[in-house]
């Protein structure tokens, strides 16, 4: 297919996250160094909550300011005239593959991961037993999440030792009135008003050489008012391999750093165990995360249905993996949140690959399988392209990988040719499906009247708690209540 000057790229980008709207960039980059005019180009941004940024709205815990200038960010890039937002359309249910191909040169999908990975072991169906994702999107109040949340559990703990597992422990230790400034839904504030957390335990199944968080992320954690972070000196011994990894990553050894400054903490309060630590913060009124490595879940134990305590193996260093020492220890915990990974779901009519969770892909183009052939037109970024790995900047470069192999095949003729292109005709369509888009002056209706809510109680925002309330706020527009 070939575009001529004088007619425009018409592209769709389904998902409104970072990677989604990162690919938007690269969209217009590409646009304005080909067509300095702009005129060259027309994205549809869809996504199928009433509003934009996914996880950067609903996946990232509400504590983080830094977040903010990423937000600013994607709003620049959004804001762009040749980018329409079409919100509330289900890829798959309100608009088929068949539909974007008739509608479009080219379709970016870009639907992230959000389903929890299992870790398949007995006792993980107990009532108590959460998936990181579950948690997350209740506290960042995403409009389908279920808006009761029971913080009940005095002792939990969270497996992994990513961010995710960060923002998860300390969130967990949080109060409502440490949250008051952030733009959590008052559902949620008034959730963590019950929270009866008093210590969190982070478990990984190795070192903390091998820990997958940032050294920022970690800082963070001895940020929260009220906590003690609790360290076993024991679990800071190193081999010879993770010694020398700690010498040469920077990342590595930061993180052990700061977890050495909290163990030395301990042993300068007159704290000669972690246990004595623990014991002690608690006496003292307040919370603990705790970590605590060298340990791998066995079995999620139970009383009545419920989670009442967590097997641990302890581990220990085989070369550059760890094998069992066969002793176990027994945990005492009320609730247990699984943060190891995220999984993307499959899209209708596209190759999906359940082993990796990914759409097959080379450098962005989908494949029909795995090793296969592209399929002329079909794009992927983010988490649905590599897996869920990285920081949100990382879908920037992921990004600008896919739009470079979708202007390739442009200009070698290679791209779909639609024959329905023009910009009307997916509105037409939608509108003849009954569908309710919710569009950029819908979600502009939307945003104004969360910054309202914000403002009458002292924040920047208050998200709306549902999505009715967003498509009634969108779509029917009036002014905040005060």
């Amino acid at each position: 297919m070939t575009t001529s000057s004088d007619s425009a790229l018409r592209v769709a980008v389904v998902g409104s996250g970072p990677a989604g709207v990162y690919a938007c960039e690269a969209l217009l980059d590409w646009s304005d160094s080909r067509d300095p005019s702009g005129r060259g180009i027309v994205v549809d941004l869809f996504d199928r909550l009433p509003v934009p940024y996914g996880l950067l709205r609903h996946g990232v815990a509400p504590d983080h300011p830094r977040i903010k200038g990423i937000a600013r960010t994607l709003e620049g890039i959004a804001a762009d005239p040749r980018i329409r937002f079409l919100g509330n359309v289900e890829f798959g249910t309100d608009l088929t593959l068949e539909d974007m191909r008739g509608l479009y040169h080219a379709v970016v999908f870009s639907t992230g991961a959000l389903a929890d990975r299992l870790l398949n072991i007995p006792g993980e169906d107990l009532e108590g037993s959460h998936g990181a994702a579950e948690f997350v999107t209740w506290y960042d109040g995403h409009p389908d999440s279920d808006p009761e949340w029971v913080l009940t559990a005095e002792r939990a703990a969270v497996l992994g030792v990513g961010n995710v597992a960060l923002d998860v422990a300390r969130m967990l230790v949080r109060s409502a009135e440490q949250l008051e400034a952030t733009d959590i839904p008052d559902h949620v504030r008034s959730g963590f008003g019950t929270n009866a957390s008093r210590v969190v335990s982070v478990i990984g199944r190795r070192g903390p050489a091998y820990a997958k968080f940032t050294p920022l992320e970690l800082r963070e954690m001895g940020k929260v008012e009220g906590l003690t972070v609790v360290v076993d000196p024991a679990d800071l011994e190193y081999d010879d391999e993770a010694r020398e990894l700690r010498e040469h990553d920077r990342r590595v050894g930061q993180i052990c750093d700061q977890l050495e400054k909290w163990a030395g903490a301990q042993r300068e309060a007159g704290h000669g165990s972690a246990d004595q630590a623990e014991a002690a913060a608690l006496d003292a009124g307040g919370r603990v995360v705790r970590f605590r490595f060298h340990r791998s879940p066995a079995r999620i134990l139970g009383t009545d249905g419920r989670v009442s305590g967590l097997r641990l193996e302890l581990t220990e260093p085989d070369g550059p993996r760890v094998r069992s020492t066969g002793r176990t220890e027994d945990l005492q915990v009320e609730a247990v949140y699984r943060a190891v990974g995220y999984r993307s779901a499959p899209l209708e009519g596209l190759p999906f690959d359940p082993g990796s969770a990914v759409i097959p892909n080379d450098s962005g183009r989908i494949l029909d399988s795995p090793d296969g052939d592209p399929l002329p037109g079909l794009y992927t970024a983010g988490w649905v392209k590599r897996g869920p790995t990285g920081v949100i900047g990382t879908n920037r470069s992921c990004a600008v990988e896919t739009i470079g192999r979708l202007t390739a095949d442009l200009d070698s003729g290679a791209l779909n040719e639609p024959t329905h292109p023009d910009p009307p005709a997916v509105l037409d369509l939608l509108a003849e499906r009954g569908v309710a888009v919710v569009d950029g002056a819908a979600w502009t209706a939307i945003d104004t009247h969360e910054r309202e809510l914000g403002a009458a109680a002292g924040r920047e925002r208050t998200k709306l708690p549902g999505r009715a309330e967003m498509l009634d706020i969108g779509l029917n527009p009036r002014p905040a209540s005060r």
